[in-house]
């Protein structure tokens, strides 16, 4: 699913120009009060300070993210973006977990081109829970805060001088410090996340 949504981004990045046509001369980027909903497939990458082996795992998730205009090529949004694995486990083999890690970010778009090729950068907050089996029939749950960093690319495809469709890859990169479980605790925990996503923006 990630590799499909990667391939489609890049067919749209392509064919833009041409689907584009008159509206994309007309207005080109994002103005004054902008708003962005998305969502789509990821893949998240988990180490932690003496666990035997990374785990890694694809889930779904999304992002919202609300803004305003610094320049005509600069725009600054706060964006909240949840991502969910249903296959985790701190221990080698053990995928009947689940995690779930939520990030709010200021975030800063550039669009350097007259196209609609945007690069995102951001840094904020992030947090996560963890569901991890320690039975047959039971379960512990803990919660990890911490710090994110996240880095991007899209692209927006106006449809109207209102709306568009946005494509969008970015990695987030989030700290969780120590996750502390009933019998344990987890030292360190990072997780990458990388996601892509095909939203709408209000312009």
């Amino acid at each position: 699913m990630t590799r499909a949504l990667a391939r489609a981004f890049a067919a749209l990045a392509i064919a833009a120009p041409l689907l584009a046509g008159p509206a994309c001369a007309q207005r080109r980027h994002r103005s004054g009060l902008w708003a962005e909903v998305a969502s789509g497939q990821g893949f998240v990458r988990v180490v932690c300070a003496g666990c035997e082996e990374i785990s890694t795992a694809a889930g779904p998730g999304g992002f919202l993210r609300v803004g305003g205009t610094i320049t005509q090529r600069a725009f600054i949004g706060l964006e909240t973006f949840g991502f969910t694995d249903e296959s985790f486990g701190f221990d080698p083999g053990d995928t009947s977990g689940v995690a779930a890690t939520g990030t709010l970010a200021v975030v800063l778009l550039w669009f350097p081109w007259r196209s609609g090729v945007f690069f995102k950068g951001g840094v904020g907050a992030a947090g996560g829970d963890f569901i991890v089996s320690s039975g047959p029939s039971q379960a512990d749950t803990a919660a990890g805060w911490g710090a994110v960093m996240t880095l991007g690319v899209g692209f927006d495809l106006p449809i109207s001088r209102k709306f568009a469709i946005t494509a969008n890859a970015a990695a987030f990169i989030t700290a969780m410090g120590d996750v502390v479980l009933p019998t344990r605790t987890v030292d360190d925990v990072i997780a990458t996340i990388y996601h892509a996503d095909i939203g709408l923006t209000w312009r």
